[in-house]
């Protein structure tokens, strides 16, 4: 098939279209394999990227430690219903009621309530995620258990920490001996030191003059590595990892890594989105974000670290999986024109556009904009939406590691979902979610899977 034979020059052209230094694909198609490579390990080296170059996945590490979990819930040593205190009785955050009630189900699905991007110095030791538990306390409640959907990093670190306990290993070499190496990863890796066997990527960010800078924080706090602060890997042995789910748990060689049962499981909705969401994401299962594009079921996640961006996207039935690992840009352009043209032309499948802005819905609501005003907090910061002049504003004091926004415009796509009008595309394609759609005023207000609760 043409785009298949085109990959190279696809995505030559797509770095240079969106300014990313470099990036790798990889696709596995009915039993085969392609992958290419485009672009810069690092601007200031100019080291190129190649095939079996590895870059940060981020997030998409939640993947691997749910894969974790399941292989101990298949030997019967976890029961993701029972309160987590059962695994880690030391287990503590702000709110008492959470702290005797969340289970492990609520972290997989993010549904546990608990605010959780404490990006904090444990060390690099093999303590980093014990440590981090430790401060827990320090954390605050959104919501009530199981209530609602909140992206909680800590909770995976926590299921990171419980892998530790109940194996007597530190979790990067479970996530070694129980995936890795089963599975023929041997271009992946969780210690930063074991960066210097590989070609590897460094992140960019904004330079401020209209280009682009190596990352001042090449890793993310270590007590994080378990939610994805720290992994790398090719994007070959990233759809390794993919194939064995299509194939319900077992590697290419035939091997049982994960009972289907659980593969199964980890691909059934936990929580389901309410109206637009972004990237037409409709549900959340056990670690996987759940879509379904052209009425095809469609599995995937996202990574994002200072710099570094990675996007996997699997259609079991069709037995296809694609990753796409990048070092900075504009990658969430290239994702989308990059996915956009491979589901067209390997599965016939429409990626899903972010919905556009409703000129008459926001020329109707110059009058009722109250249900949307306020301040918004959460764990990171500050949240302001006003009005002025019959229209919304949004800005963002934040307190942690995400960028502060100016006061800029917003506009809705429906009653309850907007966009911002920034004209920098990385911040405009994304959705700003007021929940719940019956309250007036708005009582929670949601920044890409993250929400934040009005406090006026």
């Amino acid at each position: 098939m043409s785009v298949l034979k085109d990959l190279p020059k696809l995505l030559r052209s797509g770095i240079r279209r969106y300014d990313v230094p470099g990036a790798s694909l990889a696709i596995h198609r009915r039993g085969r394999r392609y992958q290419t490579s485009a672009g810069v390990l690092n601007l200031d080296t100019g080291v190129k990227v190649t095939p079996d170059s590895v870059f940060q996945i981020g997030s998409i590490t939640k993947i691997f430690t749910t894969t974790l979990i399941m292989q101990l819930v298949d030997e019967g040593l976890i029961d993701l219903d029972v309160p987590i205190k059962r695994y880690l009785p030391g287990f503590r955050v702000a709110d008492r009621q959470a702290t005797r009630t969340v289970t492990p189900r609520h972290f997989l699905s993010h549904t546990s309530g608990i605010e959780g991007d404490l990006f904090v110095d444990t060390g690099n030791g093999p303590d980093s995620i014990a440590r981090l538990q430790d401060m827990g306390t320090l954390l605050p409640c959104l919501f009530a258990p199981g209530e609602r959907l909140s992206y909680c990093n800590f909770g995976f670190a926590m299921l990171g920490r419980i892998t530790e306990v109940l194996t007597g290993r530190t979790w990067d070499e479970v996530m070694r001996k129980r995936l890795f190496e089963p599975l023929g990863m041997d271009h992946a890796l969780t210690l930063p030191e074991e960066t210097l066997r590989y070609r590897s990527a460094i992140g960019h960010v904004p330079d401020g003059k209209g280009g682009q800078r190596i990352s001042p924080m090449p890793w993310l706090s270590h007590g994080q590595k378990a939610a994805g602060a720290t992994p790398m890997m090719s994007a070959s042995d990233l759809i390794r990892f993919a194939v064995m789910h299509i194939a319900r748990g077992r590697s290419a060689s035939g091997e049982r890594i994960l009972s289907a049962r659980s593969a199964r499981q980890m691909q059934q909705a936990q929580f389901r989105m309410r109206g637009a969401f972004a990237r037409g994401i409709n549900a959340w299962g056990l670690g996987w974000m759940m879509m379904r594009w052209s009425d095809r079921r469609v599995i995937g996640h996202d990574g994002g670290t200072v710099g570094q961006y990675a996007f996997l996207r699997i259609l079991p039935e069709e037995d296809l999986a694609i990753a796409l690992l990048t070092n900075g840009g504009d990658a969430g352009g290239l994702y989308e024109a990059l996915y956009g043209t491979l589901l067209k032309g390997l599965a016939r499948v429409k990626l899903p556009s972010t919905p556009e802005v409703d000129e008459a819905l926001n020329a109707r609501m110059t009058e009722s904009l109250d249900r949307y005003t306020g301040c918004y907090r959460n764990i990171e910061g500050i949240t302001e939406v006003s009005a002025k002049g019959g229209e919304l504003f949004m800005e963002i004091r934040p307190t942690g590691l995400a960028a502060p926004l100016e006061k800029s415009l917003l506009k809705l796509v429906d009653r309850n979902a907007a966009r911002l009008q920034t004209g920098n595309p990385i911040l405009d394609r994304n959705l700003i979610l007021f929940n719940d759609p019956g309250d007036d005023p708005v009582s929670f207000i949601m920044n890409g899977v993250r929400m934040s609760r009005r406090v006026d």
